[in-house]
């Protein structure tokens, strides 16, 4: 028998969890490497902005570290969601923020590796769009974000789907990586990613920084949207 769980104690629990925004996207048709279930919930959580501070010019320490932090953050607040929902009597599944480290051993080519695809989560949940070097873009709080999925036989009212980016003529990220990943094209829903973004040639500029987990995030810093949220925070 199933207990009532509603939006607002997922957003109870989801804030008490450090989770920064969240929303609810149709499972309909199904998303690529997707559990049988109707609904996803997409979480997002931020960086600090000292996290990002100088990665401009290349990862840092302190970015790497706020990377793991944000990854852990969003990690228990997906299992806590998850618990609570199976607990109420529903299905639940939780998608971790990234593979683990130790699925990559051996592997040398981590492009190769399938992976379910949380920015598309996202966007049908509405929460924001792909940016030119395949970021996710919130227009709460830019690209300073990371992302974990939890599937649920929950029925939610889910958000309005993005269908197309909203980065007009703003080309920053694209000048700013040092692989060239970007091509400096429009994403729309549904656009193969090899469209839109070198994974390769990010993948081997990142593998540069295996001392920092092989995180780049030059193009996170650099994007305008991050950089207005973050002012406005501090200014607010």
């Amino acid at each position: 028998m199933t207990r009532e769980f509603t939006s607002r104690d997922i957003d109870v629990l989801l804030k008490a969890a450090g989770v920064d925004l969240w929303g609810a996207a149709s499972n309909d048709p199904a998303l690529p490497m997707a559990p049988d279930l109707a609904t996803a919930i997409s979480l997002l959580v931020r960086f600090e902005p000292a996290e990002l501070a100088g990665v401009e010019s290349g990862p840092t320490p302190v970015y790497y570290e706020g990377f793991r932090r944000v990854n852990a953050t969003l990690d228990a607040a997906a299992s806590a969601l998850a618990d609570a929902l199976l607990a109420s009597g529903y299905r639940a599944e939780r998608v971790m923020s990234t593979v683990p480290e130790d699925q990559y051993d051996g592997i040398a080519d981590w492009c190769s590796v399938p992976v379910f695809p949380h920015k598309t989560a996202a966007t049908r949940a509405g929460l924001g769009w792909i940016g030119k070097t395949a970021l996710f873009v919130s227009p709460v709080l830019g690209p300073r974000v990371r992302l974990a999925t939890v599937f649920t036989d929950l029925v939610l009212r889910a958000g309005t789907p993005v269908q197309a980016g909203r980065c007009g003529g703003c080309r920053l990220c694209v000048v700013a990586c040092p692989a060239g990943a970007g091509v400096d094209i429009t994403w729309r829903a549904g656009l193969p990613r090899e469209e839109l973004f070198d994974a390769k040639a990010c993948e081997q500029e990142s593998n540069k920084y295996e001392d920092l987990g092989g995180v780049c995030g030059v193009c996170i810093a650099v994007c305008p949207w991050g950089r207005k949220r973050d002012a406005a925070r501090d200014s607010g």
